[in-house]
């Protein structure tokens, strides 16, 4: 398959560390893949309706979503035919709400700078000011890995492992990374980026998917090969999700995250 991005906007990626907007998914996907979200937060409960994370693992249309053909085509422009997802997550900030993302870079819990990667934010909605939008650094991906911190004590603070980067960022070289619903953007695992809460009437939901190759050495994490016939022996591979009744996939899930949240707060305590 061919990949979708032209040379004018690989370059822009590489420069600035994020490229946007970029047309996904049609109104009727948006529409199937946000209903689809709010029936497994609804059958989540409180306790879990931030943050959502590797649905891909657990539900066919978060499978679906996360291997889109038009996806695809658009990261294999960045990273090449041989594409592994290493993750997905989904923020949902619900209407006037206080969550917020810290600034910081991905790639100081994950790895992804040690080998290719990218990440595509998905919106589900519309993603703006208003309501708490990613917003970025452009460049500074480029400064490399830079040092953080850990906050603990912040319950409004979306930054699975308290990540907070340490120097000052000067906001005013950070742009809004606004979407229409459908539309993603990919950013680099250095680029130093966070997001301000939601004060709009409306949600705010972004689908993020992480990819890499299988170039990759981490094997802390179950991967799926999405693309490409390259040796990922080397590599936990999970197969496609089966599992169609709603509330038996909710229950694997939540016990997966349950488990998962355990070992990062023994980590980072």
């Amino acid at each position: 398959m061919s990949a979708s991005l032209g040379p004018e906007s690989v370059g822009r990626y590489e420069s600035d560390g994020v490229l946007f907007p970029i047309r996904v998914l049609t109104v009727a996907e948006v529409a199937e893949y946000r209903g689809a979200l709010e029936s497994v937060a609804a059958s989540c409960g409180s306790g879990y309706q931030r943050r959502f994370d590797n649905l891909h693992l657990f539900f066919p249309w978060a499978y679906r979503l996360a291997t889109n053909e038009t996806l695809l085509n658009v990261v294999e422009s960045i990273l090449g035919p041989d594409l592994v997802v290493d993750g997905t997550l989904v923020f949902y900030k619900p209407p006037h709400d206080s969550s917020y993302a810290s600034w910081h870079q991905d790639s100081v819990y994950s790895g992804w700078h040690l080998t290719p990667s990218v990440s595509a934010w998905i919106a589900l909605t519309r993603s703006e000011r208003a309501n708490g939008c990613m917003r970025v650094v452009p460049g500074s991906h480029q400064c490399g890995l830079l040092e953080h911190d850990n906050v603990l004590d912040d319950p409004n603070l979306l930054n699975r492992r308290g990540e907070r980067l340490r120097m000052d960022v000067d906001e005013a070289q950070a742009v809004d990374v606004t979407l229409a619903p459908g539309e993603m953007s990919l950013h680099h695992t250095n680029i130093v980026h966070g997001s301000n809460a939601n004060g709009s009437v409306e949600p705010r939901i972004g689908f993020i998917v992480r990819f890499v190759t299988s170039q990759t050495t981490n094997r802390d994490r179950r991967v799926m090969r999405v693309r490409g016939a390259a040796d990922c022996s080397h590599l936990r591979l999970a197969s496609p999700p089966v599992e169609e009744d709603l509330h038996a996939a909710v229950a694997q899930w939540k016990e997966a995250t349950d488990l998962s949240a355990r070992q990062v707060q023994s980590v980072v305590r």
